[in-house]
C-alpha cells in the first residue's frame, strides 16, 4: 500500500529524497530563514522537504499544505522562542528568526490565496479569517460535487453542524466511507457522531459510536454509555456487535452506514 500511496501523492522519486541535512547543505536558501538548532525538528523538516519537492509556482493544494505546515511550525517555534537560554543568547535570536519567518510566510501565502476558488483554500480563509466570500466559494464547491475527499467533507460538517444535524451525520458517514483504511482517519469524527446522536436522542447509536471513539482513543467528555444503557434499556450485546462491525469496516476501508444498519438503531 505505501509504495502506491507514495506514487499517488508525490511520485516515486520523492520517496528517495535526500535527508534534510543534505538539502540544507546543497540548498541553503531553503533552510536559512528557519531556526538552526534542534527545536521543532519535525516541523522544520516538513517545511524544508516541501520546499525541496515543490518549487514555485505552487499549486493550490501545495499552497494549502504549506500554510498548514507553517501554522504547525509557528506554534512550535513560538513556544521555543519563549524559553530563555541563559548561556547562549544567540539561540534565542535564532528561534525568533523562525517565528518571524513563520508569520511572514503565513501572511504572504494568505494574501496570495485570498480569492482562490480551490475548496481547501476557501475553507482555510473561512475558518481562519471568517471570510464570507471564501465560505460562499466553499459551499459552491459542495453544490458542484467538488468536495470529494474525507478532509473536505469533515470541513463541510463543521459548517453544517450549526444548522442541520441530519445532514451533518450524512456528511460524516460519507467522509468515513472514503477512507481506504483507518490510517490517518480523523478521529474527531467519532465524538461528533456521539454528540449528534445524543442531541437527537438516538441513544443506541450514541452507544455504538462511543465504543468506536474509545477504540480510536478519541476522548468524549461525559462519556458514560453504561448509564445510557441502563436508563434506556439498550441491548448492549447487539450494539457491541454493531460497533465491532463498524470498526472492522473502518479498518479495511469498506465503511457503509446503510449496509451496517446504522439507520436502524
Amino acid at each position: 500500500m505505501f509504495p502506491i500511496l507514495c506514487i499517488y501523492l508525490t511520485g516515486c522519486g520523492e520517496y528517495f529524497s535526500p535527508k534534510v541535512s543534505e538539502i540544507c547543505s546543497t540548498h541553503p536558501n531553503l533552510c536559512s530563514d528557519l531556526n538552526s538548532d534542534s527545536w521543532c525538528r519535525s516541523e522544520k523538516a516538513e517545511i524544508v522537504n516541501h520546499r525541496y519537492r515543490h518549487r514555485e509556482p505552487l499549486t493550490a493544494k501545495q499552497q494549502y499544505r504549506l500554510l498548514i505546515l507553517f501554522e504547525d511550525y509557528r506554534a512550535c517555534i513560538t513556544k521555543a522562542a519563549g524559553i530563555e537560554h541563559i548561556k547562549y543568547r544567540e539561540k534565542e535570536s535564532d528561534r525568533m528568526k523562525g517565528v518571524i519567518t513563520a508569520k511572514r510566510e503565513l501572511k504572504r501565502l494568505a494574501r496570495a490565496t485570498k480569492n482562490d476558488p480551490n475548496p481547501y483554500l476557501s475553507y482555510y480563509h473561512w475558518s481562519r479569517f471568517s471570510d464570507d466570500n471564501a465560505l460562499q466559494r466553499f459551499m459552491n464547491a459542495n453544490r458542484t460535487g467538488k468536495l470529494n475527499t474525507p478532509d473536505l467533507l469533515v470541513a463541510l460538517a463543521t459548517i453544517e453542524v450549526k444548522h442541520d444535524l441530519n445532514q451533518t451525520r450524512k456528511t460524516l458517514y460519507r467522509a468515513l466511507s472514503l477512507y481506504e483504511n483507518d490510517d490517518g482517519i480523523d478521529t474527531e469524527v467519532f465524538p461528533t457522531l456521539v454528540t449528534i446522536s445524543l442531541e437527537q436522542e438516538k441513544y443506541a447509536r450514541a452507544y455504538v459510536w462511543s465504543i468506536v471513539a474509545e477504540e480510536y482513543d478519541a476522548l468524549i467528555e461525559g462519556n458514560d454509555r453504561t448509564a445510557w444503557a441502563k436508563r434506556f434499556n439498550l441491548d448492549t450485546d447487539k450494539l457491541e456487535d454493531v460497533a465491532d462491525e463498524v470498526i472492522d469496516a473502518l479498518e479495511d476501508g469498506s465503511f457503509n452506514a446503510t449496509n451496517l444498519g446504522l439507520h436502524k438503531i
